[in-house]
């Protein structure tokens, strides 16, 4: 009610509209009758973070409050890389995205400004991982992939998450957005990270708006305190109370729920042709669906 359509368009992947209400701008996804948000931010004040789940990806820096190196599978409307890229100047920020039209979007109407620093791939987030396998390391992983309706579902898997590992770097840490309390399959992320990595760590705002999974292979245990005195101790001032943000840490989400370790549904010689049926997906069945609301 009371936005504003600047953009209308189709791609392979997505149908995807800009729309802004006052200083707010947001990209969202449709699928048939129903609208996905993907990405908000405000014009007015754009080194600053809107949405829960931004704040709490960002609860990442904690772990990692000085990472040289950093990889995001998934652009939406850029918020978190141009914030990150603001804040670390001097990192390295690769961003894949396998829609082109999202990138050329968010170019026009999100301000993606790429530096010597921070670029943005075209192309899927699998692929890109694998590709990188071998090469310099990331401190920092996010993955942030999202379709209407969906993530496709080979950025979901073990053997995906073992791929990841072998790019992280040793104290590295990867960041899952879970969406909102509409995904009912979040038990099942925690089993298949915690079957790849030493430590998973849950944040969840109070009206569960938003899931974020930390996951690494240090030894250490963080607890609440730990999550708190970081930080205090952390070395920039942001827009938005970290503190608070490391409030949000859930000790023992989703630890002793029931789950399943998501697997690869397809032979790893047709992983190309499974890849590009997963991100062209137009069926009915997604092997990890979302709602549009709760």
């Amino acid at each position: 009610s009371g936005a504003k359509v600047l953009a209308h368009e189709k791609s392979d992947y997505n149908e995807i509209y800009v729309t802004q209400n006052g200083a707010e701008r947001e990209m969202w996804f449709r699928k048939k009758n129903d609208f996905f948000l993907q990405s908000r931010i405000n014009i007015n004040e754009l080194n600053t973070l809107v949405l829960i789940y931004s704040k709490m990806m960002v609860a990442a820096l904690l772990l990692q409050p000085a990472p040289r190196r950093i990889l995001m599978l998934g652009l939406g409307g850029c918020a978190v890389s141009n914030f990150l890229s603001n804040l670390y100047p001097r990192t390295v920020i690769d961003v894949v995205e396998v829609d082109r039209k999202v990138i050329d979007i968010a170019k026009n109407f999100f301000y993606l400004n790429e530096t010597s620093n921070y670029k943005v791939y075209h192309k899927d987030g699998r692929q890109f991982v694998q590709d990188a396998s071998g090469k310099e390391p990331y401190d920092l992983i996010y993955l942030d992939a999202f379709k209407s309706g969906s993530i496709p579902f080979h950025l979901k898997t073990i053997q995906f998450y073992k791929d990841v590992a072998r790019v992280l770097s040793p104290e590295g840490v990867v960041g899952s957005n879970l969406y909102g309390k509409s995904n009912t399959l979040k038990h099942n992320d925690w089993k298949t990270f915690s079957a790849q990595f030493k430590r998973v760590y849950c944040f969840e705002d109070h009206d569960n708006v938003a899931t974020v999974l930390f996951a690494t292979d240090r030894e250490e245990r963080w607890t609440m305190s730990d999550f708190d005195q970081a930080a205090k101790k952390f070395h920039s001032s942001l827009s938005f109370s970290l503190t608070d943000t490391a409030a949000t840490y859930r000790a023992g989400k989703f630890e002793n729920d029931n789950g399943d370790v998501f697997e690869d549904d397809f032979p790893r010689e047709q992983l190309g042709r499974t890849i590009e049926k997963n991100n062209l997906d137009d069926t009915q069945h997604h092997p990890y669906p979302i709602k549009n609301r709760s």
